[in-house]
């Protein structure tokens, strides 16, 4: 079931709603994204090792994994809004699917261009040079992962306190490997050498992360903390829907939870087995089949019809062999059934 266009007016009129609070481009409308956001207890572990680093007393290297939709990316983001709360750099660096060298030059570029080194300024000051590395110097040091790294490190150095935050590690698992190896190598570079004041954190899913781990065991081995994302619990999910409604009210409800009901989020929360992505998903679709169907509540009779369409679907992803489910169902909700390459559905 794909969610159609729906006027804001709609929302409005039925539930008091500015807009659908459960899409996930609700968060970049927002300027403080933890309002949006239900902490489960990992979070205290990543506030507690983020606290430690921005007080420049201890540095980390931490990955977050869990499975597409868990909140690996959003957890990034929030660390980065973290930094600039503190006014500290936080870098976040996404990485495409098959970028290879180009993402490996994205993240040199990006960390140089926010350092402030002496020998920086000098090129500017004397040489007229611009804040950024040439090709030139992007080539010599892609001749060597640990040049690339000790490189890093000085930049976040010359800014630390200062967090590097890598999304979507995966995908370097699925280019060439030449430069597979190269970047998780750098990766060991900087956790090796850096000193306090500096925060590393990937995100991955479990999967990925176990790859890593048999492919490059001297990078894993440096892993302070994996923090590994739990499913969301009932009680987590009706936090999560409430904080998502409160954010996005025009008129003051009757129930913090209007115009869901507990048993809505409890039962679209069991069927998302937890993950918070897919909980919103059936949230959203939820909303918009009541205002299809002019009601101002959200009950069971209207999260049954959103099953009824959902009904094949899951059928068909049940009868998937359970390692083929993820990624079956990826194709067929993010790719129309496909045909795709298996790095897009990479997880």
């Amino acid at each position: 079931m794909k969610l159609r266009s729906v006027s804001p007016s709609y929302y409005q009129k039925l539930f008091g709603l500015t807009r659908n609070p459960f899409l996930r481009s609700s968060l970049v409308e927002l300027e403080d994204p933890t309002s949006i956001f239900s902490k489960q207890w990992v979070d205290d572990v990543l506030d507690s090792l983020a606290a430690e680093t921005m007080s420049g007393v201890a540095s980390a290297f931490v990955t977050i994994t869990g499975p597409p939709g868990s909140g690996r990316s959003l957890r990034l983001h929030l660390l980065k809004y973290s930094y600039h709360r503190a006014e500290l750099e936080g870098i976040y660096q996404e990485i495409s699917a098959v970028e290879g060298p180009d993402a490996i030059d994205s993240i040199l570029s990006t960390v140089y261009e926010r350092s402030r080194g002496i020998s920086k300024a000098l090129k500017k000051l004397f040489l007229g040079m611009p804040d950024t590395l040439t090709e030139e110097e992007l080539l010599n040091l892609k001749a060597s992962p640990a040049d690339a790294g000790d490189m890093i490190v000085k930049s976040l150095n010359s800014i630390a306190p200062t967090a590097l935050l890598l999304d979507d590690v995966h995908n370097m698992l699925y280019t060439d490997e030449r430069w597979s190896f190269f970047f998780f190598e750098m990766l060991r570079e900087i956790v090796s050498v850096m000193p306090e004041g500096i925060l590393i954190v990937t995100a991955m899913s479990d999967e990925a992360y176990d790859e890593v781990d048999k492919r490059f065991p001297a990078l894993t081995s440096r892993v302070h903390e994996r923090v590994t994302i739990p499913p969301l619990t009932d009680d987590e999910a009706i936090n999560l829907a409430s904080r998502r409604l409160s954010a996005f009210r025009s008129r003051i409800p009757e129930a913090p939870l209007e115009p869901l009901t507990e048993e809505v989020i409890i039962a679209a929360n069991r069927l998302a087995e937890g993950i918070p992505g897919k909980l919103l998903d059936f949230l959203a679709k939820s909303l918009e089949v009541a205002t299809i169907l002019g009601r101002s509540r959200v009950d069971m009779y209207v999260f049954d019809k959103v099953m009824d369409a959902e009904a094949e679907i899951l059928d068909y992803i049940k009868r998937a062999p359970p390692r083929m489910r993820r990624e079956l169902e990826i194709i067929i909700r993010n790719f129309n059934g496909g045909p795709v390459l298996l790095e897009k559905v990479a997880i």
